[in-house]
């Protein structure tokens, strides 16, 4: 495992499965007993039945000079190993500066409670390396908690003492410390993956849900709240850069689990919910979606298009065009602007020396347009001129966080993230009114992704913003509730997005269904296909966006309905 040429050697080898018992070793006259608390207990050492012989230790002179054989040799260096003195154990190499380091490495990322060596008889030096090296023997366990304990057989080669060396030396190789040990390889010891399963307890498996495979993989090593202990370790030889298991090698299982069922992480996904999120969205290359439980911020299913672009739910890094209108309008309905209110829609809009349009079907304006019109038939250039009433160019990145929960750290159950911002927030304060009122219907330095934009959907479903999570339990990041009357007024905008306004692909699904499409541009590419969705009633959320895919309703807006319908809504 040092290289490509040294695993292409040994991939014929099996790796023994490691025996959960306490070894019983029935040593030889010669042979070593070493044990060591990597906590900060000191080594014994036991040469045969006298155990006065200890090595490197005693009141006798002659046991703490250099040792001149290669047994000595091969004790002194097990015994250093053992009590976790590495640049000792080093030093007894003919490597110095490489084994120290590298047998501190190996041990602090194995991490063992305590280590016990016992040197076995000498073996014969067929194909040792050099061939004039005295060969033998090592039984290692590796114990942890729990009464685990990983126990296996290296070798040790030592060398004649020559040129500069005046005593024998171990001829060094990461070989030392795991026969199938390369020079670029790690070990490690943790809990075996589990059993991911939905909120109902069905399993979910990468293959049947490629776009789930990091999520999954993530999920089935993190420690759910609500997970028993496992009694268990998987020892895995892993990439020492990367961290990634290395290809060709079997994880060694300590403890009666076995891979997969160790224990069993319980999330909130939900296979039907993932399953026609996936199958919605099939005829959009280059698509997610996130589906979410307002009333827990539970997710439902996290799904795109296909494998390659499997983070796109979740890691897309997009401006969210007019379905960020949601959140602008909850700040205007917060400074007394009531949705009768006039919103003035003229065909553009100039701030500074920057002009904004609208999409083509509103290319002429929207006389004598409403706050209502305005949301409902999305129109950019109300919103601009809108931006006047709100409270500075902070106004937005403030109401994103305080009542919607978003520019700041959330963890899912994978880790804690700021997600969909190549920043520490999706909505940073505006750089002067050019880019404030671009803000206001979505553009500007805004960026989401359906996971984001989901919240969003879920926060006016609610009523109050619940945290998006995966795994029950997950601590969750909270925020000031919508005001009720802003709250309500936000459920009828998005209801009428979908009656009257822009959103008719939703039509004849649900009476308590809301939408907001979204148009997101794109400089010289075809703008982003976006569309929200919420349903009090079914207490369901959902985001999706179609890269490149034109209008909100054309692309977003149709794998929207093959969801919902594909569950049963509508």
């Amino acid at each position: 495992m040092a290289g490509k040429q040294r695993r292409g050697r040994r991939s014929t080898r099996t790796v023994a499965t490691a025996v959960v018992t306490v070894a019983v070793v029935a040593a030889a006259s010669a042979a070593l007993w070493l044990r060591s608390d990597h906590h900060g207990t000191s080594p014994t050492a036991q040469t045969g039945p006298d155990s006065a012989a200890a090595a490197g230790s005693g009141s006798n002179p002659a046991a703490n000079a250099a040792p001149t054989t290669p047994e000595a040799v091969a004790k002194d260096f097990l015994a250093a190993w053992a009590s976790g003195d590495y640049t000792k154990a080093g030093s007894l190499t003919d490597n110095a500066s490489a084994a120290g380091p590298r047998l501190q490495a190996v041990m602090k990322s194995l991490n063992p409670k305590s280590t016990q060596l016992t040197l076995g008889s000498q073996i014969p030096a067929t194909g040792a390396t050099p061939d004039s090296a005295t060969r033998y023997n090592v039984n290692v366990v590796d114990s942890f908690d729990g009464g685990l304990q990983w126990t296996y057989t290296s070798i040790l080669a030592v060398v004649p003492a020559s040129g500069a060396a005046s005593t024998p030396l171990v001829h060094w190789s990461s070989a030392v410390i795991h026969p199938q040990l390369g020079a670029q390889a790690n070990l490690t010891a943790t809990p075996p993956p589990a059993a991911v399963v939905d909120d109902t307890g069905l399993p979910l498996q990468a293959s049947a849900h490629p776009s789930l495979g990091t999520v999954l993989t993530r999920l089935a090593t993190a420690k759910s709240p609500e997970a028993p202990a496992s009694n268990a370790l998987q020892v895995n030889f892993v990439d020492a850069n990367t961290g990634v298991t290395l290809g060709g090698t079997a994880p060694i299982v300590l403890g009666t689990a076995t891979i997969g069922t160790a224990s069993q992480i319980t999330s909130t996904l939900d296979v039907r919910v993932q399953t026609a999120a996936e199958h919605a969205l099939t005829a959009y290359p280059n698509s997610g979606m996130v589906v979410i439980k307002p009333s827990t911020g539970g997710v439902l299913a996290m799904a795109s298009n296909s494998q390659s672009t499997a983070g796109l739910a979740y890691h897309a890094i997009r401006a969210p065009g007019s379905t960020f209108k949601t959140i602008t309008t909850a700040a205007l309905l917060q400074t007394g602007l009531t949705p009768s209110d006039a919103a003035p829609c003229p065909p553009t809009s100039t701030v500074g020396s920057q002009t904004y349009h609208n999409d083509e079907g509103l290319k002429n304006g929207y006389p004598n347009a409403t706050l209502t019109d305005a949301f409902e038939q999305s129109c950019n250039t109300s919103y601009v001129g809108l931006r006047n009433r709100l409270s500075g160019l902070g106004a937005l990145e403030n109401e994103a966080k305080t009542q919607f929960g978003l520019n700041q750290p959330w963890d899912m159950g994978l880790g804690s993230a700021t997600y969909c911002t190549a920043g520490s927030e999706q909505v940073p304060a505006a750089d002067g009114q050019e880019r404030f009122a671009a803000e206001t219907f979505g553009q500007g330095d805004i960026t989401m992704c359906p996971l984001t934009m989901a919240s969003v959907a879920a926060t006016v479903a609610n009523g109050t913003f619940k945290q998006p999570i995966l795994l029950p339990g997950q601590s969750q990041v909270a925020a000031t509730p919508l005001p009720a009357g802003v709250d309500k007024n936000l459920k009828t905008l998005m209801r009428g997005v979908i009656t009257e306004g822009t959103a008719t692909s939703l039509r004849g699904i649900s009476s308590t269904l809301g939408a907001k499409t979204g148009t997101a541009e794109r400089q010289n590419e075809d703008p982003d296909s976006w569309m929200i969705a919420m349903d009090p009633q079914h207490d369901i959320a959902v985001a999706c966006v179609v890269l490149n895919g034109g209008f909100g309703n054309d692309k977003a807006g149709p794998a929207i309905k093959a969801m919902l319908t594909g569950i049963g809504i509508g």
